[in-house]
């Protein structure tokens, strides 16, 4: 059952007893079971789901702004820097998405491997791994 029916759940962790249940703020329904973590970013949660959709909630309600069908399933989680969300595929495909509330894609790239890990950003510097290779790109100035 825990495959077929998956969800994401915001809860209030000041609350006593099973949170779960007298916690529970917004619960919001997913296509498929996730392996990731959700990105929260001004207000809003950015979600992968391996049904192959991307998803962004307002934070406060879980009230979807936009969902997006993406090309393979999602094992890494998203990351938000520099405004943007990075998120890559298991299929190869890595995408970069506007943090907002507009579904927007700003690129995406085919890198030829699959992606499970989640990408990381330091000091201006996206480091992006696939099952071959590692990635390291830096915005020219």
């Amino acid at each position: 059952m825990g495959q077929e029916r998956t969800w994401l759940n915001c809860l209030d962790a000041t609350r006593t007893g099973d949170i779960t249940t007298s916690g529970l703020v917004w619960s919001y329904p997913l296509q498929k079971h996730v392996l990731a973590t959700p990105a929260i970013y001004n207000g809003l949660v950015f979600i992968a789901d391996c049904g192959r959709m991307v998803h962004c909630l307002d934070a406060k309600t879980g009230k979807p702004y936009w969902t997006h069908e993406i090309k393979g399933e999602v094992w890494a989680s998203p990351l938000v820097a520099d405004d943007k969300v990075y998120l890559g595929t298991r299929s190869g495909t890595f995408y970069v998405f506007s943090a907002s509330k507009e579904d927007k894609i700003l690129s995406t790239i085919d890198l030829g491997h699959p992606i499970s890990s989640t990408a990381t950003a330091a000091n201006g510097v996206l480091y992006v791994a696939t099952m071959a290779r590692l990635y390291a790109v830096r915005q020219s100035r």
